[in-house]
């Protein structure tokens, strides 16, 4: 593996998008522990907001897929359901387990998560939702 296969423009449209979306889940989160939500339902808000969001950016400029069909595109969203749900699993177990049974603040819980969870996102989502072909070329993107 080269550095040129890891900084491609894929990769750092993840990493900007990723901050972008890593940024609208703290500050939500942030948001909504200072309005007095408790941070368990603070945390899963803000993971079902980020998350729809990052479906669009992902899609669109990120991997770039282009869906032939509305069950095509169904099909796909549904990979990312069911990939982005375990992934959130992780960051709400994650951020619990980090605060009640660690003792680590609220913030820096919900830090060390969403560092973890990106980098898994990544993976999950290259793999497994806007899948590509072995010539590295998505059969369902636009050319």
């Amino acid at each position: 593996m080269t550095l040129r296969s890891l900084v491609n423009r894929e990769t750092v449209s993840y990493a900007f998008w990723g901050v972008v979306t890593s940024v609208l889940n703290i500050g939500l989160f942030e948001l909504l522990l200072f309005v007095g939500t408790d941070y368990r339902v603070a945390n899963l808000i803000a993971l079902l907001v980020t998350k729809a969001a990052a479906y669009v950016v992902n899609k669109l400029f990120v991997f770039r897929t282009h869906t032939e069909s509305p069950a095509a595109l169904t099909a796909e969203f549904f990979r990312f359901v069911i990939a982005r749900g375990g992934t959130m699993l992780v960051d709400w177990v994650g951020l619990i387990v980090l605060v009640s049974v660690c003792g680590v603040p609220e913030k820096y819980g919900k830090l060390i998560t969403t560092v973890v969870v990106v980098i898994l996102n990544y993976i999950v989502g290259k793999a497994c939702v806007f899948k590509q072909g072995p010539a590295g070329d998505s059969p369902s993107r636009s050319r």
